[in-house]
Parts: structure tokens; sequence; C-alpha cells
């Protein structure tokens, strides 16, 4: 009888033992199946190689879906990457013409036709933490890709910056842990971080110490996007929530004609 309950004893603990390998495994797989599912947007740039970078829908679902439309839509394709050594952030902005170039709903919405009265220059929600969003956690450390916006906070109008991101990314090329909480970030590069650290430093030799802003005028050609790319795992991100982009400028002339009246 004892040796009955012994072998049964031992039964039992090899099935929990298997259970709880099962189990382990169950969720090692699924969280590694869960990773593969994320979209991963590819920039193909003229003379230096490929960079793969994984974008995180559960942190920013609006900023992901808006980067994937810009992408399909050919917005990324010509423009060129610049870096600032004073702030170790690598820039994804202008065309190879040096123009700065806003998307428009025309982009998004096949239905608008191009410059005509219908189209607009539009702008996206800030996905973070000081923007009452709470879900995005992601933290700006080397390699992440960060939605660039403006700063109104001199008008006095926060909200109206923090919620002016559209097209401009940042790479971070170091840690930035100030742009926490108030800059969303939504992805990283998984492949090409090299390239990357390659242009932005034969950018810091370009500007040497002189004036940073002249950046674009000085690394001349600028490496610049041929293709822009995106897997998407089969899954449909859809439409981006947009609005129609501030005006500051109608904002600052409406202000000077009330303080001269």
């Amino acid at each position: 009888m004892k040796e009955k309950l012994k072998i049964g004893f031992g039964m039992m603990i090899i099935l929990i033992l298997l259970s709880l390998i099962g189990w382990i495994m169950y969720h090692a797989i699924s969280a590694k199946m869960d990773k593969t599912q994320n979209p991963v947007a590819s920039f193909e740039i003229q003379d230096y190689g490929v960079v793969k970078m994984e974008l995180y829908p559960e942190y920013a679902p609006n900023t992901v879906a808006n980067f994937i439309a810009l992408i399909e839509a050919g917005y990324y394709n010509n423009k060129v990457v610049y870096g600032k050594s004073n702030q170790g952030i690598l820039y994804v902005a202008k065309n190879a013409e040096e123009t700065a170039q806003n998307p428009t709903i025309s982009l998004l919405d096949n239905s608008i036709e191009k410059d005509s009265d219908q189209d607009y220059e539009y702008e996206i929600n800030g996905e973070f933490i000081a923007n009452e969003f709470q879900k995005n956690i992601l933290r700006h450390e080397k390699g992440v890709i960060s939605l660039s916006r403006k700063d109104y906070s001199l008008y006095g109008l926060t909200k109206e910056g923090y919620n002016s991101g559209n097209a401009e990314i940042c790479v971070m090329m170091q840690n930035n842990a100030e742009l926490n909480g108030l800059y969303c970030a939504f992805g990283k590069v998984t492949q090409g971080l090299e390239i990357f650290e390659k242009i932005y430093q034969e950018t810091q030799i370009e500007q040497g110490e002189e004036n940073q802003e002249n950046t674009i005028q000085k690394f001349n050609p600028m490496p610049v996007i041929v293709n822009a790319s995106v897997e998407k795992q089969g899954i449909d991100y859809g439409k981006p929530e947009v609005h129609e982009a501030f005006d500051v400028q109608s904002y600052v002339n409406q202000l000077y004609s009330q303080y001269l009246n």
C-alpha cells in the first residue's frame, strides 16, 4: 500500500512538473510570437544600407498607424537624415531639396485631391504621459525612435505643442531621459543602428565647432532615404486620427493685431 502511495505521489509530482514546464514554454513561445507580430519599418539609405525599426503599437497605437500610413504613401522617400551633436539626436525630416514638407490629409485619404481646397496639413495628438496618455512608458534610450513636435510654450500654448507632431522622427543616439513622458517614443532600431551612428558621426565632423543650425547646408550631399517600406505581419492598423495643423503664424498675427488696436 505504501509503495503504491509513493508511486502515485511520484507520478503526481512528475505531472505537476510537466504542467509547469508546459506553461512556461507556452508563455515563452507566445511572448516571442507576440513580439514578431509588431510591424517593422525599413529605410534604405543611399550609399549606407538598410535600417530596420520595430514599431510598438501597444504603447503608441495612433502614432504607429500614422507612421505606417505615411510610409505606404511614399512620404519618407527622398527624405534626408541629419544629426545634432548638442542633443544626441538623429532627425529624419526634410526632403533632398532641403525644404520642409509637412504631410497633408490627401496622403491619407485618396478621395481628397492634393493641393485642393479640401487638402490641409495635419497633426496628431501626442501619445505620452504629459499629454494625459498614460500607457506609453517607453524610454528615450539609445536606438529608440520618437516623434518630433513643436514647442509653443512661449505663447502659453502647451497643449497645441503637445499635439503638433506629424512626420518628423528622431532617433536617439544616446539616452535622453529628459524626453521621457514629454515626447512620443514608438519604436526602436533593431538592425542597422551602426548606419545611423555613422551618419551621426559624419554630421558632427561637418559641423565642427560652428553653429549647429546649419547642418543641412554643411553636410552635402545629405544621406537620402531612397525607399521606405513596412512589414505589417498581416495586420491592418487603419487610418490614424488626425486634426488640422495649428497655424501658429496666424495666432501670432492675431496677437499683434489686438495689441496694435
